[in-house]
C-alpha cells in the first residue's frame, strides 16, 4: 500500500511541474491542466506497463503532445494570426525574434529543441523517448543550433 501511495503523490508531483512549465510557456493555466487531466487519463489506461524508471520522461512526452493537440485545436478554432499577436505581445522583440526562428525549424528539430532547454533533459532522456541514441541527439540538437545561429546573423 505504502508504494501506491509514493506512486500517486510521484505522479501528483508530476503533474503540478508539467501544467507549471506549460504555464510558463505560454500556456493557458486551463490548457496546462487539460493536457496533464489527458496524460492521467492514458497512465490510468496503461498502468501496468509503466514503471518508475520511465515515468519522467513518458509523462512529460504525453503531457506535451497532449499540449500540443490543445493548442493545435484552439489555433483552428480561433485563427493563427489572433493566437500569434496575442503570443508575440508577451515577449520582447528578441524572444519574439528567437520564437520566429525556432518556429522556421523543422519539427523533429523544434521537438530536440524544446525537450533540451525548454523542459531540461538530458541527453539519455531524450534518447530514450525519441527511440534514437545519444550519439543522434547530440548531432541533431548541434545541427539544430547551428541553422538557429546561422538564421539570427542573417
Amino acid at each position: 500500500m505504502k508504494k501506491d501511495v509514493k506512486f500517486e503523490e510521484v505522479l501528483l508531483s508530476l503533474g503540478q511541474e508539467m501544467t507549471n512549465l506549460l504555464v510558463k510557456r505560454g500556456s493557458s493555466f486551463e490548457d496546462a491542466e487539460d493536457a496533464v487531466s489527458q496524460t492521467y487519463h492514458t497512465i490510468f489506461s496503461i498502468l501496468p506497463e509503466i514503471t518508475q524508471d520511465n515515468l519522467r520522461p513518458w509523462f512529460f512526452r504525453v503531457s506535451f503532445n497532449n499540449y500540443i493537440n490543445i493548442y493545435r485545436k484552439k489555433r483552428r478554432e480561433q485563427g493563427f494570426v489572433h493566437n500569434y499577436h496575442v503570443f508575440q505581445s508577451d515577449f520582447s522583440e528578441e524572444h519574439s525574434k528567437l520564437f520566429e526562428l525556432i518556429d522556421s525549424l523543422t519539427a523533429a528539430e523544434q521537438e530536440l529543441i524544446l525537450l533540451k532547454y525548454f523542459y531540461q533533459l538530458s541527453y539519455s532522456d531524450i534518447s530514450d523517448l525519441l527511440g534514437i541514441s545519444i550519439e543522434n541527439v547530440r548531432k541533431k540538437l548541434y545541427r539544430s543550433r547551428k541553422k538557429l545561429k546561422k538564421s539570427l546573423e542573417d
